[in-house]
Formats: structure tokens, sequence, C-alpha cells
């Protein structure tokens, strides 16, 4: 898009795909148009070929994916082998650990299909907290919030599963 077409998409506050994509995000979800447009010019778009990685195990995190198009695979390592731990479809988003961190990949994240896919990386979103810090700390305390849901479902899981296995 050309940067008239743009700036005509802003004045007349019709979304952009990238918007509309970002604002179905629970990371982004509760944004306003403007701010999802500010996510938007620091959001870096990629296409990948079938069985293209992502990322692999290991690595040093580097940001949050969001399929755009597509689905993506993780898998992890498991003897001499890989075991899947799950497959993303559009609207998924995987890796968003790394925005707090720089800690390894826990897994191989591999283009299942033509993928299409949006890049929100550690340093820009370091940036954004200190130059926009009110939506910075919007995007912060959504992401806390599901990294805390997800935390109590994982506990609830290994409780049942401990439960489950002294019965």
């Amino acid at each position: 898009m050309n940067i008239l077409g743009a700036l005509k998409k802003i004045i007349t506050g019709e979304k952009t795909e990238v918007m509309r994509v970002l604002e179905a995000t629970p990371i982004f979800s509760g944004l306003n148009d403007l701010e999802l447009k500010k996510i938007e010019i620091i959001t870096h778009e990629r296409d990948y070929v079938t069985g293209e990685a992502v990322f692999h195990e290991n690595e040093p995190g580097a940001g949050l994916y969001i399929i755009r198009h597509g689905s993506i695979k993780l898998t992890k390592r498991a003897g001499t082998g890989e075991a899947e731990v799950a497959v993303l479809k559009d609207g998924d988003f995987f890796g968003e650990l790394a925005l707090l961190d720089e800690s390894p990949r826990s897994a191989t994240a591999t283009a299942g299909e033509k993928t299409q896919i949006l890049g929100f990386f550690r340093p820009d979103f370091l940036n954004l907290l200190s130059t926009e810090p009110k939506l910075g700390a919007k995007v912060l305390l959504k992401l806390s919030q599901i990294l805390a849901k997800r935390l109590r479902e994982t506990t609830a899981s290994s409780i049942k599963g401990t439960m489950q296995n002294t019965n």
C-alpha cells in the first residue's frame, strides 16, 4: 500500500487488514484505532513456505508472532525425534514470552503450509514502553493477564494429573 492510501485509511477511519488481525489478537484487543495503527507501524510481515522454520528450539527469543494466514506447527525434541506440541492456525499467536525476556525458545515453529505472519519484536516493544508508556502498559497488562491465565490452567491441569496418579 502506498503512503497516500495509508493516510486515506487513517483519515477515513478505515481499518487495514493488519489492524483487524491485531484487534482480534488478545494481547492487542481493547486498543483503539490510533493505538492499533501505532502497533501496526512497528509490526513486521513475513511469508514462509511449507516446512520453513520461523525459529528453532533453544534459539534466543526475539518476539511474538501472529498467524495472518496459514498454519504453524510447534515441535519439541523428544529422544531421537520430534514430538508435535500444537498446530496453530489463522489468528493464533505464539512466542509471546520473548517480549518479556530473551530466554531460549521452548519449541521449534515451522510453517505447515504457505504462511504469512506478523512479528512484534522485543526491541520494538521496549521502545514502545519508553516512547508510548500508556500504550505499552496496556499491551503489557494484556500480556500479563494471558500468561497468568495460562499458568493457572497449567497448574490446575498438573494438580488434576497428580490427583489421578495418587488414586
